[in-house]
Protein backbone atom coordinates (compact mmCIF):
# COMPACT_ATOMS: atom_id res chain seq x y z
CA UNK A 1 0.00 0.00 0.00
CA UNK A 2 1.58 3.39 -1.15
CA UNK A 3 1.74 6.39 1.45
CA UNK A 4 -1.43 8.38 -0.50
CA UNK A 5 -3.55 5.39 0.08
CA UNK A 6 -2.81 5.21 3.76
CA UNK A 7 -3.61 8.89 3.97
CA UNK A 8 -6.53 8.56 2.44
CA UNK A 9 -7.78 6.15 4.68
CA UNK A 10 -6.49 7.73 7.44
CA UNK A 11 -8.81 10.97 5.98
CA UNK A 12 -11.97 8.72 5.50
CA UNK A 13 -11.81 7.51 8.33
CA UNK A 14 -11.24 11.03 10.19
CA UNK A 15 -14.22 12.05 8.09
CA UNK A 16 -16.63 8.87 9.44
CA UNK A 17 -15.36 9.60 13.21
CA UNK A 18 -16.31 13.28 12.74
CA UNK A 19 -19.75 13.09 11.87
CA UNK A 20 -20.48 10.41 14.23
CA UNK A 21 -19.07 12.45 17.02
CA UNK A 22 -21.51 15.31 15.49
CA UNK A 23 -24.24 13.13 15.24
CA UNK A 24 -23.88 11.73 19.21
CA UNK A 25 -23.63 15.59 20.05
CA UNK A 26 -27.17 16.27 18.44
CA UNK A 27 -29.55 14.48 20.93
CA UNK A 28 -26.74 15.69 23.99
CA UNK A 29 -27.22 19.25 22.91
CA UNK A 30 -31.75 18.59 22.38
CA UNK A 31 -31.79 17.20 26.02
CA UNK A 32 -29.91 20.05 27.72
CA UNK A 33 -31.09 22.80 25.48
CA UNK A 34 -34.71 20.80 26.67
CA UNK A 35 -33.77 22.05 30.43
CA UNK A 36 -33.26 25.86 29.83
CA UNK A 37 -36.11 28.10 30.14
CA UNK A 38 -37.65 31.14 32.30
CA UNK A 39 -39.41 28.44 34.33
CA UNK A 40 -36.75 25.82 36.09
CA UNK A 41 -37.53 22.59 35.26
CA UNK A 42 -35.50 19.60 37.09
CA UNK A 43 -33.13 18.28 34.93
CA UNK A 44 -34.85 14.47 36.25
CA UNK A 45 -38.09 15.61 35.14
CA UNK A 46 -36.88 16.32 32.26
CA UNK A 47 -35.75 12.73 31.51
CA UNK A 48 -39.15 11.52 33.04
CA UNK A 49 -41.07 13.37 30.43
CA UNK A 50 -39.09 12.48 27.67
CA UNK A 51 -38.78 8.68 28.32
CA UNK A 52 -42.56 8.74 29.36
CA UNK A 53 -43.49 10.59 25.88
CA UNK A 54 -41.16 8.47 23.37
CA UNK A 55 -41.42 5.14 24.82
CA UNK A 56 -44.31 5.08 27.27
CA UNK A 57 -42.37 4.24 30.39
CA UNK A 58 -43.55 6.49 33.24
CA UNK A 59 -40.57 6.39 35.90
CA UNK A 60 -42.12 9.53 38.10
CA UNK A 61 -45.71 9.85 38.34
CA UNK A 62 -45.24 12.98 40.52
CA UNK A 63 -44.44 15.40 37.56
CA UNK A 64 -46.43 18.56 37.06
CA UNK A 65 -48.62 18.51 33.80
CA UNK A 66 -47.65 22.28 33.36
CA UNK A 67 -43.70 20.47 33.08
CA UNK A 68 -44.80 17.88 30.92
CA UNK A 69 -46.68 21.21 28.31
CA UNK A 70 -43.58 23.18 28.58
CA UNK A 71 -41.08 20.82 27.25
CA UNK A 72 -43.34 18.41 25.08
CA UNK A 73 -45.79 21.79 23.45
CA UNK A 74 -43.35 24.50 24.01
CA UNK A 75 -39.24 24.12 24.38
CA UNK A 76 -39.09 20.39 22.07
CA UNK A 77 -40.78 22.16 18.86
CA UNK A 78 -38.72 24.93 19.52
CA UNK A 79 -35.43 22.81 19.36
CA UNK A 80 -36.55 20.82 16.71
CA UNK A 81 -37.12 23.79 14.59
CA UNK A 82 -33.76 25.17 15.07
CA UNK A 83 -31.81 21.51 14.66
CA UNK A 84 -33.96 21.63 10.72
CA UNK A 85 -33.65 24.89 10.61
CA UNK A 86 -30.42 24.91 11.21
CA UNK A 87 -29.24 21.96 8.72
CA UNK A 88 -31.47 23.39 5.77
CA UNK A 89 -29.62 26.53 6.10
CA UNK A 90 -26.41 25.27 6.31
CA UNK A 91 -27.05 22.51 3.70
CA UNK A 92 -27.93 25.51 1.29
CA UNK A 93 -25.02 27.50 1.90
CA UNK A 94 -22.62 24.46 0.88
CA UNK A 95 -24.07 24.09 -2.30
CA UNK A 96 -24.14 27.78 -3.14
CA UNK A 97 -21.02 28.47 -2.40
CA UNK A 98 -20.13 25.17 -4.59
CA UNK A 99 -22.19 25.85 -7.36
CA UNK A 100 -20.87 29.74 -7.57
CA UNK A 101 -17.11 28.58 -6.83
CA UNK A 102 -17.53 31.88 -3.76
CA UNK A 103 -16.78 31.62 -0.04
CA UNK A 104 -18.49 34.59 0.80
CA UNK A 105 -22.13 33.49 -0.53
CA UNK A 106 -24.60 32.50 1.63
CA UNK A 107 -28.47 31.52 1.18
CA UNK A 108 -29.24 35.12 1.53
CA UNK A 109 -26.78 36.20 -1.49
CA UNK A 110 -29.38 35.71 -3.88
CA UNK A 111 -31.95 37.75 -2.75
CA UNK A 112 -33.83 36.09 -0.59
CA UNK A 113 -33.75 37.41 2.98
CA UNK A 114 -34.68 41.08 1.41
CA UNK A 115 -37.74 39.46 -0.49
CA UNK A 116 -38.97 37.77 2.38
CA UNK A 117 -39.16 40.51 4.32
CA UNK A 118 -40.71 42.48 2.03
CA UNK A 119 -43.34 40.11 1.32
CA UNK A 120 -43.55 40.01 5.22
CA UNK A 121 -44.09 43.50 5.49
CA UNK A 122 -46.63 43.61 2.84
CA UNK A 123 -48.80 41.24 5.45
CA UNK A 124 -47.90 43.20 8.68
CA UNK A 125 -48.16 46.94 7.23
CA UNK A 126 -50.57 46.98 4.69
CA UNK A 127 -52.63 43.87 5.43
CA UNK A 128 -52.03 42.51 1.69
CA UNK A 129 -51.21 38.69 0.93
CA UNK A 130 -51.15 35.63 -1.27
CA UNK A 131 -53.45 33.64 1.29
CA UNK A 132 -54.80 33.54 4.79
CA UNK A 133 -54.98 35.66 7.57
CA UNK A 134 -52.18 36.98 10.20
CA UNK A 135 -49.37 34.74 10.87
CA UNK A 136 -50.13 32.49 7.87
CA UNK A 137 -50.54 35.58 5.92
CA UNK A 138 -47.12 36.38 6.57
CA UNK A 139 -45.61 32.94 6.12
CA UNK A 140 -47.30 32.56 2.50
CA UNK A 141 -46.14 36.28 1.50
CA UNK A 142 -42.40 35.64 2.83
CA UNK A 143 -42.31 32.29 1.06
CA UNK A 144 -43.65 33.64 -2.40
CA UNK A 145 -41.75 37.09 -2.91
CA UNK A 146 -38.52 34.78 -1.94
CA UNK A 147 -39.10 32.08 -4.95
CA UNK A 148 -39.94 35.55 -6.96
CA UNK A 149 -36.82 37.13 -6.05
CA UNK A 150 -34.91 33.75 -6.65
CA UNK A 151 -36.88 33.60 -10.33
CA UNK A 152 -36.08 37.12 -11.18
CA UNK A 153 -31.90 36.35 -10.22
CA UNK A 154 -31.85 33.58 -12.07
CA UNK A 155 -33.54 35.23 -15.24
CA UNK A 156 -31.24 38.02 -15.23
CA UNK A 157 -28.31 35.84 -15.46
CA UNK A 158 -29.28 33.62 -17.88
CA UNK A 159 -28.88 36.73 -20.07
CA UNK A 160 -25.23 36.19 -19.28
CA UNK A 161 -25.00 32.23 -19.56
CA UNK A 162 -25.97 31.40 -15.58
CA UNK A 163 -22.34 31.90 -14.53
CA UNK A 164 -21.37 32.08 -10.97
CA UNK A 165 -20.61 35.95 -11.81
CA UNK A 166 -23.96 36.82 -12.95
CA UNK A 167 -25.79 35.28 -10.80
CA UNK A 168 -23.89 36.56 -7.63
CA UNK A 169 -24.18 40.33 -9.30
CA UNK A 170 -28.30 39.85 -10.33
CA UNK A 171 -28.79 38.39 -6.63
CA UNK A 172 -27.44 41.55 -5.10
CA UNK A 173 -29.32 43.44 -7.22
CA UNK A 174 -32.52 41.96 -6.31
CA UNK A 175 -31.29 42.16 -2.63
CA UNK A 176 -30.70 45.98 -3.09
CA UNK A 177 -34.45 46.31 -4.83
CA UNK A 178 -36.26 44.27 -1.95
CA UNK A 179 -34.07 46.25 0.85
CA UNK A 180 -35.83 49.37 -0.44
CA UNK A 181 -39.15 48.58 -0.81
CA UNK A 182 -38.87 47.23 2.66
CA UNK A 183 -37.26 50.57 4.02
CA UNK A 184 -40.36 52.29 2.24
CA UNK A 185 -42.87 50.22 4.09
CA UNK A 186 -41.50 50.76 7.50
CA UNK A 187 -41.55 54.63 6.64
CA UNK A 188 -45.19 54.72 6.59
CA UNK A 189 -45.51 51.51 9.10
CA UNK A 190 -47.40 52.02 12.31
CA UNK A 191 -45.43 52.11 15.88
CA UNK A 192 -46.88 48.61 16.25
CA UNK A 193 -46.65 47.71 12.95
CA UNK A 194 -42.74 48.66 13.03
CA UNK A 195 -42.04 46.93 16.05
CA UNK A 196 -43.37 43.72 14.43
CA UNK A 197 -41.65 44.02 11.35
CA UNK A 198 -38.28 44.86 12.85
CA UNK A 199 -38.80 41.53 15.09
CA UNK A 200 -39.76 39.41 12.26
CA UNK A 201 -36.68 40.78 10.24
CA UNK A 202 -34.18 39.54 13.15
CA UNK A 203 -35.54 36.23 13.05
CA UNK A 204 -37.42 34.37 15.57
CA UNK A 205 -37.64 30.64 17.20
CA UNK A 206 -40.66 31.83 19.53
CA UNK A 207 -43.56 31.03 17.63
CA UNK A 208 -42.33 27.53 16.42
CA UNK A 209 -45.00 24.54 17.38
CA UNK A 210 -45.43 20.98 16.00
CA UNK A 211 -47.79 22.14 12.97
CA UNK A 212 -44.97 24.73 11.63
CA UNK A 213 -42.55 22.04 12.71
CA UNK A 214 -44.33 19.65 10.00
CA UNK A 215 -43.91 22.51 7.17
CA UNK A 216 -40.25 23.01 8.21
CA UNK A 217 -39.44 19.62 8.15
CA UNK A 218 -40.53 19.36 4.43
CA UNK A 219 -36.98 21.35 3.57
CA UNK A 220 -34.94 18.15 4.22
CA UNK A 221 -36.72 16.42 1.75
CA UNK A 222 -34.70 18.84 -0.30
CA UNK A 223 -31.53 18.55 0.98
CA UNK A 224 -32.04 14.68 -0.32
CA UNK A 225 -31.74 15.57 -4.12
CA UNK A 226 -29.30 18.57 -3.92
CA UNK A 227 -26.64 16.11 -2.03
CA UNK A 228 -26.84 14.11 -5.38
CA UNK A 229 -24.74 16.89 -6.74
CA UNK A 230 -21.96 16.98 -4.44
CA UNK A 231 -19.63 15.15 -7.12
CA UNK A 232 -20.69 17.21 -9.85
CA UNK A 233 -19.93 20.01 -7.21
CA UNK A 234 -16.43 18.58 -6.90
CA UNK A 235 -15.83 18.69 -10.32
CA UNK A 236 -16.73 22.33 -10.49
CA UNK A 237 -13.67 23.31 -7.82
CA UNK A 238 -11.47 22.73 -10.97
CA UNK A 239 -13.05 25.23 -13.30
CA UNK A 240 -16.19 24.98 -15.94
CA UNK A 241 -13.94 23.74 -18.62
CA UNK A 242 -12.53 20.75 -16.81
CA UNK A 243 -16.14 20.32 -15.46
CA UNK A 244 -17.41 19.93 -19.04
CA UNK A 245 -14.14 17.63 -20.31
CA UNK A 246 -15.28 15.21 -17.69
CA UNK A 247 -19.12 14.96 -18.39
CA UNK A 248 -20.69 17.68 -16.09
CA UNK A 249 -22.53 20.37 -17.52
CA UNK A 250 -21.77 23.84 -15.39
CA UNK A 251 -24.89 25.82 -15.95
CA UNK A 252 -27.19 22.85 -15.86
CA UNK A 253 -25.61 21.75 -12.02
CA UNK A 254 -25.27 25.39 -11.25
CA UNK A 255 -29.57 26.33 -11.67
CA UNK A 256 -30.32 23.18 -10.01
CA UNK A 257 -28.32 23.50 -7.11
CA UNK A 258 -29.42 27.73 -7.18
CA UNK A 259 -32.75 26.55 -7.51
CA UNK A 260 -33.14 23.58 -4.84
CA UNK A 261 -31.00 26.10 -2.46
CA UNK A 262 -33.30 28.67 -3.11
CA UNK A 263 -36.41 26.55 -1.98
CA UNK A 264 -34.92 24.99 0.92
CA UNK A 265 -34.01 28.87 2.38
CA UNK A 266 -37.44 30.04 1.45
CA UNK A 267 -39.08 27.27 2.91
CA UNK A 268 -37.15 28.38 6.70
CA UNK A 269 -37.34 31.74 6.18
CA UNK A 270 -41.15 31.54 5.74
CA UNK A 271 -41.62 30.16 9.44
CA UNK A 272 -38.64 31.42 11.01
CA UNK A 273 -37.98 34.93 9.67
CA UNK A 274 -34.12 35.54 8.75
CA UNK A 275 -31.70 34.04 10.26
CA UNK A 276 -28.19 34.78 8.80
CA UNK A 277 -24.81 33.53 9.66
CA UNK A 278 -25.30 29.91 9.54
CA UNK A 279 -25.47 29.04 6.15
CA UNK A 280 -21.79 31.16 5.94
CA UNK A 281 -20.35 29.96 8.97
CA UNK A 282 -21.30 26.22 8.85
CA UNK A 283 -19.87 25.54 5.71
CA UNK A 284 -16.20 26.89 6.27
CA UNK A 285 -16.59 25.01 9.50
CA UNK A 286 -16.86 21.82 7.83
CA UNK A 287 -14.99 22.03 4.90
CA UNK A 288 -11.97 23.05 7.56
CA UNK A 289 -12.15 20.03 9.33
CA UNK A 290 -13.33 17.58 6.86
CA UNK A 291 -12.04 18.92 3.78
CA UNK A 292 -12.83 20.13 0.92
CA UNK A 293 -14.86 16.78 -0.63
CA UNK A 294 -18.01 17.78 -1.06
CA UNK A 295 -19.85 14.39 -0.21
CA UNK A 296 -18.07 14.71 3.41
CA UNK A 297 -18.28 18.49 3.99
CA UNK A 298 -21.88 18.91 2.84
CA UNK A 299 -23.02 16.28 5.56
CA UNK A 300 -21.04 18.04 8.10
CA UNK A 301 -22.37 21.09 7.31
CA UNK A 302 -25.67 19.88 7.81
CA UNK A 303 -25.00 18.97 11.29
CA UNK A 304 -22.66 21.90 12.12
CA UNK A 305 -25.33 23.97 11.46
CA UNK A 306 -28.13 22.16 13.10
CA UNK A 307 -25.51 22.29 16.45
CA UNK A 308 -25.03 25.89 15.71
CA UNK A 309 -28.74 27.37 15.37
CA UNK A 310 -29.38 24.73 18.63
CA UNK A 311 -26.73 26.73 20.71
CA UNK A 312 -27.20 29.99 19.36
CA UNK A 313 -31.73 29.48 20.40
CA UNK A 314 -30.83 28.07 23.48
CA UNK A 315 -28.05 31.19 24.63
CA UNK A 316 -31.02 33.65 22.91
CA UNK A 317 -33.25 32.24 25.66
CA UNK A 318 -31.25 31.56 28.79
CA UNK A 319 -29.03 34.90 28.54
CA UNK A 320 -31.46 37.76 29.62
CA UNK A 321 -34.29 35.20 31.19
CA UNK A 322 -36.76 35.75 31.30
CA UNK A 323 -36.53 38.11 28.37
CA UNK A 324 -35.93 36.08 25.03
CA UNK A 325 -33.90 37.51 22.46
CA UNK A 326 -34.06 37.42 18.91
CA UNK A 327 -31.96 34.06 18.04
CA UNK A 328 -30.72 36.28 14.47
CA UNK A 329 -29.18 38.99 17.11
CA UNK A 330 -27.04 35.73 18.71
CA UNK A 331 -26.05 34.15 15.29
CA UNK A 332 -24.27 37.20 14.21
CA UNK A 333 -22.82 37.87 17.58
CA UNK A 334 -21.62 34.23 17.55
CA UNK A 335 -20.83 33.84 13.91
CA UNK A 336 -18.67 36.96 13.32
CA UNK A 337 -15.53 36.82 15.94
CA UNK A 338 -16.40 32.95 14.64
CA UNK A 339 -15.65 32.96 11.21
CA UNK A 340 -13.02 35.58 11.82
CA UNK A 341 -11.16 32.78 14.55
CA UNK A 342 -11.22 30.27 11.79
CA UNK A 343 -9.64 32.46 9.02
CA UNK A 344 -6.66 34.06 11.24
CA UNK A 345 -6.15 30.54 13.43
CA UNK A 346 -6.63 28.02 10.66
CA UNK A 347 -3.34 26.68 9.09
CA UNK A 348 -5.54 25.13 6.48
CA UNK A 349 -7.18 27.06 3.54
CA UNK A 350 -10.96 27.45 3.91
CA UNK A 351 -11.45 27.97 0.14
CA UNK A 352 -9.68 25.67 -2.29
Amino acid sequence: MSLTDHYDILQRKWRILFISILFILIPIGTVLSLYVGTVRIPFSDVLDIMIYKLFGVCINNDVPAEFTAIIWDIRLPRILTALVAGAGLAIAGSALQGALRNPLVSPFTLGISSAASFGAALAIVLGIGLTGYGVYMIMANAFAFSMLAVLITVGISRLKGLSSESLILAGIAVMYLFSALVTLLEYIAQVWELKALVYWIMGDLSLSNWVRLRYIALSILVCIPIYKYSWDLNILTLGDETAKSLGTNPGTTRLICVVLASLITSMIVCMTGPIGFIGLVAPHMARLLLGSDYRYSMVGSLLVGSLLLLASDTIARALLTPIELPVGVVTAFLGVPLFIHLLLRSRREIWR
